[in-house]
């Protein structure tokens, strides 16, 4: 059975919509304003909702828009009903899954905007569970491997010191201690990442929280990424093919969160690209942006898989030996967007691979 959620005062119109919806394969909720339309939606997850637009442009408190900016019932269709009179709704301003009909309307024309309403969402919906299925399963095959491989290591090794600590000489024992913390350290960043994927989750659902990340800021990331790109290098032992282009700007980001979106991607771009080819770090800024790049002549990815990216999923795992929980990506687009900032990949796929993001002032 569809519930439908029906938010209008006009007895005519309710009237003419419960005839038409009078079957056993509906139910209607009615709600004279957006205040008990808005409850009703939270209380019975309706599968869509036909609303009055003049009671919805009067809603002075927003009530009802809450619904459609990021609530988790936000993906639920409106169908906007029109006074002859009323402006047609811009089309940039409202979400895919909105449709309208100007009053006085037939029954057979708000029947057939309904089914095409509940089918497309229904579309919506499958396609969402498809993907959610695919997190599911990547998260199910990599993540208990990349957590098992190192602390496989880290236990064995640790056993071969227990039992054979006398018989092993300092040489012996010092590449298994490096083993070891090489091991604990993957295994630190795995749960990190995790960790930082999961808040990041949880803040994209926080209206509030993003607001405070959108409002802050601080003054000439010089010096984080200067710092951070070139431990990074260090590690990789490339320090001379890092190059770095950098301009003094205010950047709308927290310096945490800026550190960590620096870290995964040139982190990313060392460990996919050779060594003496070039990791470029640039920033450029204009009076109402700021834009930061990363670059590296790697193997790239392809249109595809820029458009797959998501938690857990990493490509081409059985031709390239890799390790990592393939969260970097996903944890710096996260970060970007929840600052309010634009996330885009370039790509020639086994030539180079270029990350930008644009942060406005």
């Amino acid at each position: 059975m569809y519930n439908i959620l029906l938010i209008e005062n006009e007895i005519k119109i309710i009237e003419q919509i419960f005839s038409v919806f009078q079957n056993e394969d509906y139910s209607i909720d009615l709600a004279e304003n957006c205040y008990k339309g808005f409850d009703l939606a939270l209380r019975n997850f309706p599968k869509l909702i036909i609303c009055s637009n003049f009671l919805y442009q009067s809603d002075g408190n927003k009530a009802l828009r809450r619904l459609k900016e990021g609530s988790y019932v936000s993906t639920i269709p409106f169908i906007f009903l029109l006074d002859k009179e009323s402006k047609i709704p811009d089309k940039d301003a409202n979400y895919d899954f909105d449709y309208y009909i100007v009053k006085p309307f037939s029954s057979k024309e708000l029947f057939k905007t309904a089914k095409i309403a509940l089918e497309r969402s229904a579309a919506l919906i499958q396609k969402s569970e498809k993907k959610l299925d695919e997190l599911r399963g990547s998260i199910a095959f990599s993540l208990p491997h990349e957590l098992f491989t190192p602390l496989n290591g880290i236990i064995g090794f640790s056993e071969i010191l227990i039992k054979d600590f006398n018989n092993l000489d300092k040489n012996e024992i010092f590449q298994m201690l490096t083993y070891i913390n090489s091991d604990a350290l993957r295994l630190k960043k795995i749960t990190k990442n995790f960790l930082a994927y999961v808040q990041l989750e949880m803040i994209e659902k926080d209206e509030e929280k993003v607001a405070s990340l959108r409002n802050s800021y601080f003054i000439n990331p010089k010096e984080i990424i200067t710092s951070n790109a070139s431990q990074i290098a260090k590690l990789y032992k490339r320090e001379d093919d890092l190059l770095l282009e950098l301009t003094d700007c205010v950047i709308r980001m927290t310096e945490s969160y800026m550190e960590k979106l620096i870290s995964e991607l040139v982190d990313n771009a060392f460990k996919f690209s050779e060594i003496g080819t070039a990791v470029i770090v640039n920033i450029l800024s204009n009076d109402t942006s700021v834009m930061l790049s990363v670059f590296d002549h790697g193997r790239g990815m392809t249109a595809e898989q820029i458009s797959s990216i998501g938690a857990y999923i990493q490509f081409e795992r059985q031709i390239h030996e890799q390790q990592g929980s393939g969260l970097g990506l996903t944890i710096a687009k996260k970060i970007t967007e929840i600052h309010g900032g634009q996330f885009k990949i370039e790509s020639v796929f086994k030539e180079n691979l270029k990350v930008t993001m644009i942060f406005d002032y």
